[in-house]
């Protein structure tokens, strides 16, 4: 019954989420490892290849497991890897070097050695708030994740998809990611209703902590009455807390913003000029899961008085090999709407993904 209420265009994202997660799921392979060394403040030893840092999360690569370790980075006492990495510090400092990790010394300013082309940087490993390897292909220079849920009730025949994709491309001076968001609604002799959203934002990072945003978004929202509004603009932004556990920035620019809406009466103007107010909060939990967090308000230019805000808030709870279980909540508002139209529309929405 649940596949009758479901619409073809509903399964085929869902379908389009399963191919990319069977693209992207790690395969077997024998492989020659580089032969890095990781040791613990407990004694423990890890012989392979180091990944990455991200999240306060040290990832090694070894011949005898099936997919990385994450190890606390807390927690780790030296580390000696031969390869290059691109490094990002709390101070928004970004370096491409090889990075080797000691115990430390009395004459030392810290216990972590990074050595670039033109220079050696000594300094205190809980300053360092990512690692990432330098990798030849595009592909498998991406970090994302995906998820999907679905959920059926007979009483009322009432049936949810969502479907959630995430990548991001970094590099030591820009970063990019796009994000597709899908909401289905079916319930038997009731409204079905449905929700598209797809974006692209982007990042180049100048020193202490600052960047120039923008952003792309194109959202449907049958609720709202919206066919279609694109939104487009930038502005420049700052982090004021980042370090390897936790980000909190704030962004402010403007944007512009063309709807198109099914209902004629009422509807506000086709394109305005919007203000941009933005501020966003990650924090990570080691073997626990994260949190992450982000409020958008559009106060009106060409439209004044009138204001839109969107927030995306999530908890990610860690399961086993790059598995995750993921509670959304989400909020679309808008002060003006089509007088047919609802001011807000939210959802909130559970799901299983898994990293790459």
């Amino acid at each position: 019954m649940l596949a009758y209420h479901l619409r073809r265009s509903t399964l085929t994202r869902i379908f389009a989420i399963l191919g990319l997660f069977l693209c992207f799921c790690p395969r077997s392979r024998a492989k020659d490892l580089r032969g890095d060394i990781v040791t613990m403040k407990n004694g423990d030893r890890f012989t392979g290849q180091v990944k990455r840092l991200q999240s306060g999360v040290l990832y090694i690569e070894t011949d005898y497991t099936s997919s990385n370790i994450g190890v606390d980075w807390a927690q780790v006492r030296r580390v000696q890897s031969k390869a290059m990495y691109m490094i990002t510090l709390a101070s928004g400092v970004h370096v491409t070097g090889r990075i080797e990790r000691t115990t430390g010394g009395e004459k030392e300013t810290g216990d972590v050695t990074i050595q670039t082309e033109t220079e050696s940087i000594n300094l205190q490993s809980s300053t360092i708030v990512e690692i990432s390897s330098q990798k030849s292909a595009f592909w498998r220079q991406l970090q994302g994740s995906m998820d999907a849920g679905i959920s059926y009730t007979s009483g009322n025949s009432q049936a949810t998809a969502t479907s959630d994709l995430t990548a991001t491309y970094a590099t030591r001076k820009w970063a990019t990611t796009a994000a597709l968001n899908t909401s289905y609604n079916n319930q038997s002799g009731g409204t079905k209703t449905n929700r598209d959203d797809a974006s692209l934002s982007g990042e180049r990072f100048f020193s202490r902590n600052s960047y120039v945003g923008g952003l792309l978004d194109f959202l449907h929202s049958s609720q709202q009455d919206l066919d279609l509004r694109t939104t487009v603009g930038g502005g420049y932004g700052r982090y004021w807390m980042r370090t390897g556990t936790t980000d909190f920035r704030w962004l402010g620019g403007v944007v512009y913003a063309r709807e198109a809406f099914t209902t004629a009466t009422g509807q506000p103007k086709d394109s305005n000029a919007e203000a941009l107010i933005g501020v966003s909060f990650d924090s990570y939990r080691f073997k626990v899961g994260e949190v992450h967090s982000q409020l958008l308000v559009f106060p009106g230019l060409s439209d004044f008085g009138r204001i839109r805000t969107t927030t995306n808030n999530s908890l990610v709870i860690k399961l086993t090999n790059n598995f995750h279980f993921t509670l959304s909540f989400w909020d679309n508002y808008d002060s003006r709407p089509p007088v047919t139209a609802k001011n807000n529309e939210l959802g909130l929405s559970t799901g299983i993904g898994w990293s790459f």
